[in-house]
């Protein structure tokens, strides 16, 4: 057997155990899956004890238009203006009753 063959083989069997290493055990994918979930689940419990019924607030742009948007989960109402001065002056007489 000439060495260029027998190298190719060491070089084979090499790279078959650095795949093998390199793959997660099974015991490792479940850790990840489970991180990702617990992580997901940390972060909606926070979400949901800090942000009680704090005001929602977002903005849509289009092409012809931006529209502010308003939730109130204390009230479920959802109101819609078409600039973020109208949004403040709802705010301000919101707060202001």
């Amino acid at each position: 057997m000439n060495t260029y063959s027998s190298n190719l083989q060491e070089l084979e069997v090499q790279r078959q155990q650095l795949e093998r290493l390199w793959q997660p055990t099974p015991v490792q994918r479940i850790r990840k899956i489970s991180n990702t979930w617990l992580r997901a689940a940390g972060q909606w419990l926070i979400q949901s004890l800090t942000e009680g019924n704090q005001l929602r607030i977002w903005v849509k742009e289009t092409k012809q238009s931006t529209a502010w948007y308003v939730y109130d989960p204390a009230s479920s109402v959802q109101r819609q203006f078409d600039s973020e001065e109208a949004l403040r002056i709802w705010l301000e007489q919101r707060y202001s009753n």
